[in-house]
């Protein structure tokens, strides 16, 4: 057994476990730091597979285990994978073959309802694990999505939301708590040519202000006015070279143009809209007309 002394208080101790002991009741010592401490001199043993990572502790007794689960196949005969890759990708290739085939099924392929509950109790789960979203963002950052992954995406989105109309709603609650926030500070240079225009008419306004869920450029304070500025190219300008719609991003805006004015009309708001080129070319115009509906 042995004579072992504390290295904090120099007790002395007959055996490891009677150290292990006193250890952890006078100095809440656990007992793999007994074990690394006074057997391994310090230094945490690794897989013998040499794989490089440190393996499970199971007991002062015992110590730690000389492999990670599965990796004592790593170092017999031809099943080497760590050190013969060619033999590792051989097999990962002949699985994909056996899945492919058939000869592998997945317990999520039985379709009984205890399976469906279970996969979807892992869907909600992953949703919700906010850490596990960030890792994911992080790694994704600035990594283009292929077409196929949009649409992928898009369908899943689109059964989710008609599956849970509220999800729908607290995502776009989201949004525009997000762009409120990130906007709210940032102004387009056309945006900013406006401003200037109401400031020069002593104009109170308040800007991105939220209406039924959408955000409007400019809310007139005291007055159920509403002004969005529209730059030539993204809104189509029929009097400008962007009149025809070219591209997705202008029909998507386009659309949701036509949805801000029904949204107006039909809640008793007006709303007011002027062209990048007219603020550009003509701010004399834009004042007179602001006089005019705002009765200055």
């Amino acid at each position: 057994m042995g004579i072992f002394f504390c290295k904090i208080c120099q007790k002395e101790c007959e055996g490891l476990n009677s150290l292990r002991s006193h250890s952890i009741q006078k100095h809440n010592i656990s007992s793999e730091q007994i074990y690394i401490d006074y057997v391994l001199n310090g230094v945490k043993p690794t897989c013998e597979c040499g794989c490089g990572k440190t393996t499970k502790f199971l007991s002062v007794g015992r110590g730690y285990s000389k492999f990670i689960q599965s990796h004592h196949n790593r170092v017999h005969g031809k099943n080497n994978f760590h050190k013969n890759p060619n033999t590792h990708q051989k097999a990962i290739e002949t699985q994909k073959k056996n899945w492919k085939e058939g000869k592998y099924v997945g317990w999520w392929e039985n379709k009984t309802p205890e399976t469906l509950e279970k996969i979807e109790g892992i869907k909600e789960k992953l949703r919700n694990d906010k850490e596990r979203g960030k890792k994911i963002s992080k790694k994704l950052k600035g990594v283009p999505k292929t077409e196929m992954s949009k649409i992928k995406n898009s369908k899943s989105q689109k059964i989710r939301y008609k599956n849970n109309p509220k999800l729908k709603e607290d995502a776009s609650i989201r949004r525009i708590k997000w762009l409120k926030s990130n906007l709210s500070n940032k102004k387009s240079k056309l945006e900013s040519k406006f401003e200037t225009i109401l400031n020069l008419l002593n104009i109170k306004y308040e800007f991105q202000h939220e209406f039924q869920k959408r955000l409007f450029d400019f809310k007139i304070k005291d007055k159920n006015i509403l002004i969005e500025v529209d730059g030539d190219f993204y809104h189509c300008n029929p009097n400008s070279k962007h009149s025809e719609v070219l591209y997705e991003t202008q029909s998507l805006t386009k659309k949701n143009d036509n949805y801000k004015n029904t949204l107006c009309q039909n809640h008793g708001m007006i709303l007011l809209r002027y062209w990048e080129k007219d603020i550009n070319e003509r701010p004399e115009w834009i004042i007179s007309e602001l006089k005019k509906e705002l009765s200055l």
